[in-house]
C-alpha cells in the first residue's frame, strides 16, 4: 500500500476552503480562502497551515489500514485566544465527516489533539489541531 500524504492534504484543504463556516473566520486572500500549505512573513491573519502528516501502518489478516494524523497550524494575532477557539470548533464540525479519498474507504475520522497557546513572540496565538483518519485501500 503506497503513502497517499498529497491526496489527503488536498482532501483537507478542499473540505475546509469549500466550508463558509471555516472560511468566514480566515482572512480572505483570493485563492486560497486562508488556509495554506506554506506561509510567507506577508501573509495576512487568521490563517490555518496544513502541517506535517504522519502515519503509523498496521495490518489485519485480509486488509490494509494506515492511520495517518495531519497536524492543522491556525494562527491568529487577535489580543487573546477567542479567535482561535473560535477557528478550532469550526475546524473541528467540518472534518468530523470522512473524507473522500480516491481508491481509499476511510474507515474512522477523529481528532486526536487540540490545544491553544501564546507564541514564543509573546504576540500572536497559536492553535494545533490533529486530525487522525484510518484510511483502507479499496479492492
Amino acid at each position: 500500500m503506497s503513502l497517499v500524504f498529497g491526496a489527503l492534504q488536498k482532501a483537507i484543504l478542499d473540505r475546509l476552503r469549500s466550508d463558509v463556516a471555516v472560511t468566514s473566520l480566515l482572512n480572505q486572500e483570493k485563492n486560497t480562502k486562508g488556509i495554506y500549505d506554506y506561509v510567507t512573513e506577508s501573509t495576512v491573519y487568521p490563517y490555518i497551515v496544513i502541517g506535517e502528516p504522519r502515519v503509523d501502518a498496521f495490518s489485519v489478516k485480509t486488509e490494509d489500514v494506515k492511520d495517518y494524523s495531519v497536524t492543522l497550524h491556525i494562527w491568529s494575532n487577535y489580543k487573546g485566544n477567542s479567535e482561535v477557539y473560535k477557528i478550532l470548533s469550526a475546524i473541528y464540525e467540518s472534518l468530523k465527516y470522512k473524507l473522500k479519498i480516491s481508491g481509499y474507504t476511510t474507515v474512522k475520522t477523529s481528532c486526536n489533539d487540540t490545544r491553544v497557546f501564546t507564541d514564543i513572540d509573546g504576540i500572536h496565538r497559536h492553535g494545533v489541531f490533529t486530525l487522525k483518519i484510518s484510511l483502507q485501500k479499496e479492492k
